[in-house]
């Protein structure tokens, strides 16, 4: 129905894509079809329909973390695996949804934990195998001969993750990673490539961006 008559040309704007968020918190267990429809169609106009087309700036990523969080946290595992492949399909992704998303794993080793991620994850009180493979999909492009090429922002979360536990509890190879980053600045206006995050803080662009 969708496919044919509500949406036959796919999401084609904001409007559309907030009433496919609504349609998925209207069905608690989703099948497997809507699943692959819901990532597959609204990563479509995320990455490419809505401008800048291929890429993911400042506005659009404000705008993707207010539609699937709460409070800085993701409650829906359907949601966060939208914004993991938006990253993955964006040829340039800002600093600011990079460390969103890696944020996820530090509120799911909190005392308090909460979100999808925390729900999804082996209970452990470091980081495990499952934490690591997290972040290697966000940050998949920052590998640089044996560097992991962080700006400061996203080398600040890491950091919060590291201290959630004592070292001991975290994986073997969570302590290398963390040995190997190196941070570095850009220009707040410059968006990296392959993921590469380059703005200087957290905020979130409250701007419309329909317009």
């Amino acid at each position: 129905m969708l496919r044919k008559y509500a949406l036959p040309g796919g999401v084609r704007s904001f409007e559309d894509a907030l009433g496919l968020f609504a349609l998925n918190e209207a069905c608690p267990e989703p099948n497997p079809e809507w699943t692959a429809y819901f990532v597959e169609t609204m990563t479509a106009f995320i990455v490419h329909g809505a401008a800048p087309a291929g890429l993911i700036d400042e506005a659009k990523a404000g705008w993707l973390i207010r539609s699937i969080s709460i409070d800085g946290v993701v409650h829906s595992a359907l949601e966060l695996e939208l914004l993991l492949h938006v990253m993955e399909v964006a040829a340039e992704v800002p600093e600011s949804l990079s460390a969103f998303a890696l944020d996820q794993i530090r509120l799911a080793l909190e005392p308090h934990a909460i979100g999808a991620y925390h729900a999804a994850r082996p209970a452990a009180p470091g980081v495990t195998a499952y934490d690591l493979a997290h972040v290697w999909r966000v940050l998949r492009g920052a590998l640089d001969r044996g560097r992991l090429m962080l700006s400061p922002l996203e080398a600040r979360v890491l950091k919060e993750i590291d201290e959630c536990a004592p070292r001991s509890e975290h994986h073997p190879a969570w302590r290398d990673m963390m040995s190997a980053v190196v941070t570095f600045d850009r220009p707040k206006e410059v968006l990296r490539t392959d993921r590469w995050l380059v703005t200087d803080d957290r905020q979130v662009l409250d701007e419309e961006v329909a317009a």
